[in-house]
């Protein structure tokens, strides 16, 4: 059974059960890494500044103004602002975590 590590309204995280890599759905891309390459890339993410990139984008034709290289030279996945922030949403969950069971204990004292 697979693993959802995250999840938002366009996209979702999750481990698979079978190849073990971590797989991001994020509307209609589609990414498959080992833990390494998932922190770099999710960390990439966490650390940009949307309206920074979209006030130095401002004059590009392109309608979303963040613009992310993906290591080829043909091909980049373009954002704006709202978008970036959900995949930061997606990124900032640990993918090691496991839940945590909480054990509520009730003491009495009784004075005699």
């Amino acid at each position: 059974m697979n693993k959802i590590i995250s999840k938002t309204a366009n996209g979702n995280v999750f481990r698979c059960s079978e190849c073990n890599k971590i797989h991001i759905e994020y509307k209609n891309l589609n990414f498959n890494f080992n833990d390494t390459e998932y922190m770099n890339f999710a960390n990439y993410f966490l650390e940009l500044d949307g309206k920074y990139w979209e006030s130095m984008n401002f004059k590009t034709n392109f309608r979303r103004k963040i613009i992310v290289p993906i290591g080829h030279k043909n091909v980049n996945i373009l954002l704006n602002n709202t978008e970036l922030q959900e995949l930061k949403k997606l990124f900032s969950k640990p993918i090691n975590s496991e839940p945590k069971i909480l054990i509520n204990f009730k003491y009495e004292f009784f004075n005699n």
